[in-house]
């Protein structure tokens, strides 16, 4: 005898929820750095590997979803519920003039499922939406009106970012393993100057502003290779490749000059257009880049023990084009090390023996050049994953807490603007067992 459940699960409809809840939030960082090229990016891994200083190309495992690098789906052996989120704290110095700005922000990170297409042949299948970056700052500054001698109080504002909705597959052969990613790219970028001046009682103040929407399909691979130490397979040396071709997005973009005033409130209302250009259709070229890494795997009854990594990523951000125009943009490159170590996977007594303890460093450079000094990047990260489930070797199932601390710094004495920022990410993988008969006695 059969159970039929007609009701939608449980666990599916808050991963939907949360999905939506993805698409709608938006960063607050105020950055000046995302006023450059498609905004600033947004950590690209899973918490997980965000734990270990980034390392993503080599690391496969069946508990979280592995986007990063599309070959790790085919280790999926139960449905995989991976959400995370994000506190982001940033504090702006800069230099002329000596100014000083904090934030702090929450938000979604990603939403992903992973889920075993055909065990036996190690085919595996993943969906989600996780944003790429975020345009997020306003500045002000005082400065002459070019026109006259009066000042006035300019304000530079942004708002926006990239988003990627995403399907992949992977597969297995041997110690090869394979997989893409496709799906859509959108997002919006809008950037506008208010321009205040302080003689406003017979001056108008004047908004400039230029709306762009871009979307298109895309598509990423990557690759892993395994090759077993001992005959036990207990220990394992993996090679991990992933990356992309340059994409484009299909664009359009509109410009707005206005007057306005502001409201009891203190929100802008417009008084009158004085122009507002037709939509202009044009394309943004995103760069190619590549992840390349290595991990030395050790595992317990096929869960993984210990892993430690080196990771190198490189993009070439100079060949990033907006309607044909280059940014301050230059080429980009980080080097990561990151390891994990769980005491006893399978410990039944110890709680903190099931715990995974994750470390890793990274240093690079940043693809903004705005100052015509590079920017160094570096950071240090900590993280654990909590099991809230025990495992149980006759189901698989689990329940995972996943975080992160990342501690790091952009840009040095050399630039006019300096960052440092301290991320807490906190991940949930959930388990699940679909597709399979259930049957009374």
């Amino acid at each position: 005898m059969r159970s039929v459940n007609t009701t939608m699960h449980p666990k599916l409809s808050l991963f939907i929820i949360l999905l939506i809840a993805t698409f709608y939030a938006s960063a607050q960082e105020n950055s000046p750095f995302s006023r450059y090229g498609i905004g600033d990016p947004v950590p690209g891994q899973n918490i997980v590997n965000r734990g270990m200083g980034g390392v993503s190309s080599a690391y496969s495992s069946g508990l979280s979803v592995n986007f990063s690098n599309p070959a790790a789906y085919s280790q999926f052996r139960v449905v995989t519920y991976d959400i995370g989120i994000t506190l982001d704290s940033r504090t702006l110095k800069s230099t002329n003039p000596v100014l000083k700005y904090k934030s702090v922000n929450l938000t979604p990170s990603y939403v992903a499922l992973g889920m075993p297409i055909n065990q036996k042949r190690k085919i595996g299948l993943s969906f989600g939406l996780r944003p790429l970056t975020s345009i997020s700052y306003s500045i002000a500054e005082n400065r002459k009106i070019s026109s006259s001698q009066d000042s006035a109080l300019y304000l530079y504002e942004g708002d926006g970012g990239l988003y990627q909705a995403f399907v992949g597959i992977g597969k297995q052969w041997g110690g090869l393993s394979i997989g893409f990613n496709t799906g859509y790219m959108f997002g919006r970028k809008e950037i506008g100057t208010r321009t205040q001046p302080y003689d406003s009682v017979i001056t108008y103040k004047s908004n400039s502003s230029t709306n762009t929407t871009y979307s298109n399909a895309f598509i990423n691979a990557g690759l892993q290779y395994e090759v077993s130490l001992n005959k036990a397979k207990t220990s394992v040396l993996r090679f991990g490749l992933a990356g992309n071709l340059k994409q484009t997005l299909n664009a359009t973009q509109q410009t707005l000059r206005e007057t306005f005033t502001y409201d009891v409130n203190g929100t802008p209302v417009k008084i009158d257009s004085i122009s507002q250009s037709p939509e202009l259709a044009g394309t943004i070229k995103l760069p190619a880049s590549f992840t390349a890494g290595i991990s030395l795997n050790n595992t317990v009854n096929n869960i993984e023990k210990s892993t430690i990594a080196v990771e190198y990523e490189n993009t070439a951000w100079s060949n990033y084009r907006f309607f044909d125009q280059p940014d301050r943009l230059i080429n980009s490159w980080k080097f990561k090390v990151g390891g994990q170590f769980t005491p006893n996977p399978v410990s039944i007594k110890s709680f903190w023996n099931r715990v995974t303890y994750r470390a890793g460093f990274n240093i690079g450079k940043d693809a903004v050049n705005a100052d015509g000094n590079t920017l160094p990047v570096t950071s240090l990260t900590l993280g654990a994953g909590l099991p809230v489930r025990k495992w149980r070797s006759f189901d698989y199932q689990y329940t995972i807490i996943n975080t992160a601390f990342e501690f790091g710094k952009r840009g040095n004495k050399n630039n006019i603007i300096t960052e440092n920022f301290f991320r807490f990410s906190i991940g949930l993988n959930l388990s699940d067992v679909w597709f399979q008969k259930r049957k009374y006695d």
